[in-house]
C-alpha cells in the first residue's frame, strides 16, 4: 500500500497551466493506486475581488495553513509543493513547506517548478535568496528542462536533488488513420487550411501577431484559410499593448471584422474551450500557432496537446519549448513578429507536404517521449527514489 502524497498548489479561479499539470499527476497516480490528497492554496483575485479582496485572501491563506498542520503527524507520506514564484506566493507556500519538512523529513518533500520567473532574477536579489532558502527545504526539485536545471545548479542546488520532469497532457493522441486523413495530400486543393491559436489571451503570448498575420494573408494569393483564435482575455503585468480588457476586446473584434471581409481568410473567436470542445478544436486544426515572446514562458501544455493531435506547429524558442520540440517537429520563428509569422504561415498554408512532415514528426515525438504514461512513470520513479533516500536517512 502506497503512503499518501499531499499536493500543495495554487488554485486560481480561472485556468492555470500549473494547476492543470498538478491535477494531471494527481488523477494519473490515483488511477495507479496512490493515495493523493489535495491541499489547494488560495490566489489573490486582483481583478474582481473588490476593496476587501486582500483581507479575504489573507484569511483564506491562514485557514489553509491550519490544514497543513496535519503534516506534522503524517509520517511516511510525501509532500509535493508546486512552488509559486512571487513574494506573496513565497510567504503563502513557506508554511506548508516548513511543516512538511518538520513532519515528513526533507527527503519526502518535493518542489515542482512550473513557472520560469526565477530564470530572470539577479543572483543576489531578495527573490533569489528567498527562493534558495525554500528550495533547500526539499529533497527533490523537479524542473521542466535543461535551462532551468542549469540555472538551479548555478544557484548552488546539488545535481543529485534535481530532476527534469517534462510536462505531459491528457489529450487523446490522434491515431495513424486520423493523422493521415487530416494531412491527406490528395485532398481538394480548394479546401481551406485550418489554423488554430489556443492560449490565454495575454499579448506577449502572440495573439495580436496571429491576427495581424491573418489580416496580411487575406491580401495575399494562396489557399483559403479557416482560422480560430481561442482563449479568454487575461490581465498580466507583462502585457504592454493594451491598457485594459475592454480595449483589447475592441481591437480583437475590429481585426476579426477586417479579416472576414476578405475572400481568402475567415476567422472566429472562441472565448475559451475545455474538455471535448477543446479536443475538437485540436482535432480539426492542421496548423497550430503560438508565437510567444512571453518573458516568463515555461512549457505550454497547449503545444503538447497540438503534438498529440497531429498539428503542424509554428512557435518560438521561448522558455523550455525547445525541450519538447525540435527543428523537425516545429517551425521555429526567428522573432515573434508579425512579419516572421506571416512568412511562416504563408509558406506552411501553401505546402501540404511540409505540414504533413512537421505534424508527423511532432506526433511521433509525443508518442515516444511525452505521453501521460511516461510522465507518470517518471513520477513513480521520483517517489521511489524519495522513499529509498528517506529510509537511508533513518
Amino acid at each position: 500500500m502506497h503512503d499518501p502524497i499531499y499536493f500543495c498548489y495554487a488554485d486560481p479561479t480561472g485556468f492555470s497551466g500549473q494547476k492543470a499539470a498538478t491535477e494531471l499527476v494527481i488523477k494519473g497516480l490515483a488511477q495507479r493506486g496512490w493515495k493523493c490528497r489535495r491541499l489547494p492554496q488560495p490566489v489573490l483575485d486582483r481583478e474582481t475581488g473588490g476593496r476587501f479582496a486582500r483581507v479575504h485572501y489573507i484569511s483564506r491563506v491562514i485557514r489553509s495553513w491550519i490544514r497543513f498542520f496535519r503534516l506534522l503527524g503524517a509520517h511516511g507520506g510525501w509532500l509535493c509543493v508546486n512552488l509559486g514564484q512571487t513574494r506573496a506566493a513565497f510567504v503563502r507556500d513557506a508554511v506548508p513547506l516548513l511543516l512538511g519538512r518538520a513532519g515528513l523529513g526533507r527527503a519526502r518533500v518535493i518542489i515542482s517548478l512550473h513557472g520560469s520567473l526565477f530564470m530572470h532574477w539577479p543572483d543576489r536579489s531578495l527573490e533569489t535568496r528567498a527562493f534558495q532558502f525554500l528550495l533547500n527545504n526539499a529533497g527533490t526539485i523537479t524542473v521542466l528542462g535543461e535551462q532551468q536545471r542549469a540555472r538551479l545548479l548555478a544557484l548552488g542546488i546539488p545535481t543529485n536533488r534535481l530532476m527534469i520532469v517534462v510536462n505531459s497532457c491528457d489529450q487523446e493522441p490522434a491515431s495513424t488513420e486520423m493523422l493521415a486523413a487530416k494531412h491527406s495530400l490528395t485532398a481538394d486543393p480548394g479546401r481551406a487550411v485550418r489554423c488554430l491559436y489556443l492560449s490565454s489571451l495575454i499579448d506577449p503570448k502572440g495573439f495580436p501577431e496571429y491576427l495581424e498575420s491573418l489580416h496580411r494573408l487575406a491580401a495575399l494569393a494562396g489557399p483559403p484559410v479557416d482560422a480560430v483564435i481561442c482563449g479568454r482575455l487575461v490581465a498580466s503585468e507583462f502585457s504592454t499593448r493594451f491598457h485594459d480588457a475592454a480595449s483589447a476586446e475592441a481591437w480583437i473584434e475590429q481585426q476579426i471584422a477586417g479579416i472576414n471581409r476578405s475572400a481568402r481568410v475567415h476567422v472566429r473567436w472562441v472565448k475559451g474551450a475545455a474538455g471535448a470542445d477543446k479536443a475538437g478544436l485540436f482535432r480539426e486544426a492542421e496548423v497550430f500557432v503560438l508565437p510567444t515572446r512571453y518573458a516568463v514562458e515555461a512549457q505550454p501544455l497547449v503545444l503538447l496537446e497540438a503534438m498529440a493531435s497531429g498539428c503542424a506547429i509554428i512557435t518560438t524558442r521561448a522558455g523550455e519549448i525547445p525541450t519538447i520540440l525540435d527543428d523537425r517537429s516545429a517551425l521555429f520563428l526567428t522573432t515573434a513578429s508579425t512579419d516572421a509569422l506571416t512568412t511562416a504561415l504563408q509558406a506552411l498554408v501553401a505546402d501540404a507536404g511540409a505540414r504533413a512532415r512537421i505534424a508527423h514528426a511532432a506526433h511521433t515525438r509525443f508518442m515516444e517521449c511525452y505521453q501521460i504514461e511516461h510522465h507518470l512513470n517518471q513520477w513513480e520513479t521520483l517517489l521511489g527514489s524519495s522513499s529509498s533516500t528517506a529510509k537511508g536517512a533513518l
